[in-house]
């Protein structure tokens, strides 16, 4: 299925307890990372790099972003939203080059911080709204 491209209403089996569960999985473990994220606020967006296995998160948050336009906005957008988060990546660098010397610093770390959390937040919420009303596809 391309990006966008819809079944039509009503087509498209509700989900059994199977999935309902799956769902209710994904949206509390969203959760879960959008929470410890949130407590570990001052390594993420500090001066230092974060470790690698965030970055794991952020990838995530990146590749499925126009998914979440697409899919969870109703907006078909296509790649864009990911095409703009590179940009606005590249111009923070710049900034952290200029003021503090370093390809990481704080513009770079609230940037990565605030698509995670948009992104997980949001997801983690729809996948439990979707289990609790067993939405289908």
């Amino acid at each position: 299925m391309t990006l966008g491209d819809f079944a039509e209403a009503g087509t498209i089996p509700r989900p059994l307890p199977i999935g309902r569960t799956a769902r209710f999985l994904t949206g509390v473990g969203a959760l879960f990372y959008f929470t410890w994220n949130i407590i570990q606020f001052s390594d993420r967006v500090g001066s230092d790099v974060p470790p690698v296995g965030y970055f794991v998160g952020v990838a995530v948050a990146w590749w499925y972003l126009s998914d979440l336009f697409v899919v969870g906005l109703s907006l078909r957008w296509g790649r864009w939203p990911q095409a703009a988060v590179i940009l606005i990546a590249i111009a923070l660098v710049v900034v952290d080059l200029v003021a503090y010397e370093s390809g990481w610093g704080p513009p770079l770390g609230w940037g990565a911080f605030l698509l995670v959390e948009l992104f997980f937040g949001y997801i983690g919420i729809s996948f439990l709204l979707a289990s609790a009303f067993a939405v289908p596809g």
